[in-house]
This record gives C-alpha cells, structure tokens and sequence, in this order.
C-alpha cells in the first residue's frame, strides 16, 4: 500500500474509528436478522455493488464538474456554493465506494467502514438536500430517510463477515555485496 494509502487508513478506518462505529451497532443489534444465507449472498455481491456504484459516482463526479463550471459562468453565488458542495460529496462519496473494494474482497474490516463513510456522506448529502429544499413533500423525505435506515441496517448486518487484516511487512533488507579487494 502505498504512503497515501496508509494515511487515509489511518484517518478513516483505524481502530478508534471502528469502536466509534461499533457503538452505533447497538442501535440495529435488537432489530431481527436476516437470514443467513441472504448476509452470505449479500457479502459476496457487497465488494461488485461498492465497485459499480464508484464507477457510477466517477461519471457523476465529472457531471458535477461541468455543472459547476456553468454555475460559474452564471455568476450565482448559491448556485456556485451548492454545485461546488455536491461536486466535494460526490467525489469523497466515489473515493470510499472505490477504495472500499479491494478490502471488502478480502473481508477486510477496511473496506466496510469505507461503506460506512460512504453512507455517511450519503446522509450529510440528503440531509443538505431536505433543507434546500431539493427533496420536498412528506413522500420524499420518508423515503430517503427509509432508504438511509435501510443502508445502515443492511452494513451492520454484514458486518460480523469483516474483520481487520494485518498487513504484511515486506522487508527489502537485502545483504550488502561483499567487496573483494
């Protein structure tokens, strides 16, 4: 992995990060389970749903971009801040999701507090769109909320499938050539 790799790890998918998200598996544990062999299933589609949802996110990203080069060219301050904002979540959204897919592969605890983050993100996101005002009626919102609780109730479900890797430390000490003089 390299340098820049291990630094996002370490801020995003540590040990206090992990404790921090287990306490909010309190809220799910009391609801009732899915079946296992649903989880098994789920797992297994887990890292190739992360994978195209980052792709899908990447063709979003330079959507956002374009919009937010015509929100320039408007010369509208809120226009500007609001496609500048979604431009920043999506492209963090679409980091997760594509950085989550090697570890979740692996069972790696990594790659589902990346899903976790990105879930995260979807809810500022939703959360910033309720109160502009871009989701509106009762309809709406009880669907996105619906559909946020789901998100998180379906990784805490998953979630006894990850655990954390150590990571291998490759040496490259190598003996030093004798001179021979």
């Amino acid at each position: 992995m390299n340098r820049n790799g291990k630094k996002f790890k370490q801020i995003f998918a540590n040990q206090k990060v992990a404790a921090v998200i287990m306490k909010m598996d309190q809220l799910f544990i009391k609801l009732p389970h899915l079946p296992k062999k649903l989880l098994s299933f789920i797992n297994k589609v887990m890292p190739w749903l992360a994978l195209v949802g980052g792709i899908i996110g990447g063709v979003t990203v330079v959507l956002s971009f374009l919009l937010t080069v015509l929100s320039l060219i408007a010369l509208d301050f809120a226009l500007i801040m609001t496609m500048a904002g979604s431009l920043l979540l999506v492209l963090l959204n679409t980091l997760f999701l594509v950085k989550a897919f090697k570890p979740l592969r692996n069972n790696d605890a990594v790659g589902w507090i990346y899903l976790f983050w990105a879930n995260i993100l979807g809810l500022v996101n939703t959360t910033i769109s309720i109160v502009n005002g871009d989701i509106f009626g009762w309809q709406q919102i009880s669907l996105t909320i619906l559909m946020t609780i789901v998100g998180f109730y379906l990784l805490f479900e998953i979630g006894g499938y990850y655990e954390f890797k150590r990571e291998e430390v490759v040496t490259t000490d190598k003996p030093s050539p004798t001179t021979v003089a």
